[in-house]
């Protein structure tokens, strides 16, 4: 019991102690300190539904072959950096380079033909049919010669669209073939989340929402928007899949795992960044930024705590501010240079 009293004597002069303006001329130092601070927000109360997902690049794809040849030489490896249209890998040319010889040797003999009948018809030496017999011979060799030009290209494999090279299925001297896997790549730029949602969730959540992400494995969350949402719920798992675009952020990769928060919608109360708590002992406190620019040390009773938010069922107003950064060299009446 007497500890008790005593742990209340300490709360009441510490809040004291913030709200009197006394300590403001005793105790304030003289030259403001910099801080950041953030508004406390009254937000939904609800409890928070946490879902997994997994960062994923914006666009993947698993490029193969389109025809059959040896490999006959790689220009990437894991991790090489590359831009839309650049070389991953040469196919053996010889078998198709021959197809387009071949293919040029007819088509050429197709238009001195041609050039020799337009003379003939001229003098009416052919018939009409038989002229455009030869006309069609030469538009049938123009066709092979550009299919196996076409054929020629697909010796270089190049790369669909900018990005990084993740896997590389095959080396030098494997048979290529149609279906065949060579590389995998991931393009460059923002990443996506992507999560699975219950079926009940279908309906309450829109493209274009802002959500909220958390990415364990490098301590950050972030705002996310909602890209893509899959119409309808699959039938066997009864889930629905959503993509959700993300911002730049350091350390950001695919791969990575995450939780989605959406709120289940509730009463509303005040939530504040956890930067913002100050531990004394077994007391929960918060330096609060008034209308001087003056940091005044207050008691807060703590309800949910969150890996980035905490709940504050006393002690705080909506729209107060609380110092998130520079705390340690702050006292109670501090003048202060507050930046958002």
């Amino acid at each position: 019991m007497k500890q008790l009293i005593i742990l209340v004597m300490v709360a009441a002069g510490l809040v004291g102690c913030g709200n009197s303006s006394q300590s403001h001329n005793d105790t304030g130092s003289a030259i403001p300190k910099p801080v950041l601070v953030a508004a406390a927000e009254k937000v939904s109360a609800a409890s928070q539904e946490e879902f997994m997902g997994t960062v994923t690049a914006r666009n993947r794809a698993e490029i193969g072959a389109k025809i059959q040849a040896p490999i006959e030489r790689i220009v990437v490896v894991l991790g090489s950096r590359v831009k839309q249209g650049d070389l991953l890998a040469e196919l053996d040319r010889r078998e198709y380079e021959a197809r387009v010889a071949q293919a040029q040797a007819v088509y050429d003999q197709a238009v001195r033909d041609l050039d020799r009948f337009q003379g003939l018809i001229n003098q009416r030496a052919v018939t009409e049919q038989e002229y455009e017999t030869i006309r069609s011979r030469k538009s049938v060799a123009e066709a092979a010669l550009t299919e196996a030009r076409t054929y020629l290209s697909y010796t270089r494999v190049t790369a669909p669209f900018s990005g990084t090279v993740i896997q590389r299925q095959v080396d030098v001297g494997d048979l290529a073939t149609p279906g065949k896997i060579l590389f995998t790549m991931e393009e460059s730029g923002d990443a996506r989340f992507v999560v699975t949602l219950p079926e009940a969730r279908l309906g309450h959540i829109d493209v274009g929402d802002s959500v909220t992400i958390t990415i364990t494995s490098i301590n950050a969350t972030v705002k996310g928007r909602v890209d893509e949402i899959s119409p309808s719920a699959d039938p066997v798992s009864r889930t629905f899949t959503v993509k959700i675009g993300l911002p730049a952020v350091a350390g950001l990769r695919p791969g990575q795992f995450g939780r989605l928060q959406l709120s289940a919608g509730g009463d509303e109360t005040i939530f504040i960044p956890r930067r913002a708590l100050v531990r004394r002992g077994q007391l929960d406190l918060v330096y609060v930024v008034n209308a001087d620019n003056r940091a005044m040390l207050r008691l807060i009773r703590i309800g949910r705590q969150f890996p980035d938010r905490l709940e504050i069922l006393a002690g705080l107003r909506e729209n107060e501010r609380v110092v998130i950064e520079g705390q340690r060299d702050l006292s109670d009446g501090d003048a202060v240079e507050a930046k958002p």
